[in-house]
């Protein structure tokens, strides 16, 4: 899974983003356990991009991101500037966590994850659940759980399509 790492915004409170984003999908708690060479490449066509909300909404479209929150579209995960500098008020942890939590998720849609319920309270949240918005009493998570990541390595879902496939 090459990557490349796009910033579209000169704010100093995201001037982060790229070595978060480098870290995260480098840490072993994260999807390299399902098998994925998931490697940075100035040439690749999937793009982890920061931007600011109107720009987000612009490029998460058909999907209304409602210039709030983030997504994956083709081989774009597209990462909210606001939601990078001050999480939602639905994430109980720390920010740095949620920026983490933000990476994996929308990286788990290119690997063809799809939303899970965020059950039950008092648990772990998978990290394909909507934590910032729908916590409903599981414990904030930034890194996929176990079934979760058996269930990418196993392919059962295609992985996000590039352009033209």
């Amino acid at each position: 899974m090459p990557y490349r790492i796009e910033r579209r915004t000169a704010d100093p409170a995201t001037a982060d983003f790229e070595t978060v984003v480098r870290a995260t999908l480098a840490d072993t708690r994260g999807w390299r356990q399902g098998g994925f060479d998931i490697r940075e490449d100035r040439a690749a066509e999937f793009t982890v991009v920061l931007a600011e909300p109107d720009d987000a909404q612009q490029m998460c479209r058909p999907m209304d991101v409602y210039s709030r929150y983030s997504c994956q579209n083709g081989p774009l995960v597209v990462i909210n500037a606001d939601r990078w500098r001050t999480a939602t008020p639905e994430w109980t942890a720390d920010l740095a966590s949620y920026r983490e939590m933000l990476v994996n998720h929308e990286f788990g849609h290119l690997l063809g994850r799809r939303h899970v319920p965020c059950g039950p309270a008092g648990t772990p949240a998978p990290v394909m659940c909507q934590q910032s918005t729908e916590l409903r009493g599981a414990l904030p998570n930034p890194w996929p759980l176990p079934a979760e990541i058996v269930a990418a390595a196993a392919h059962d879902r295609p992985l996000a399509p590039l352009p033209g496939e």
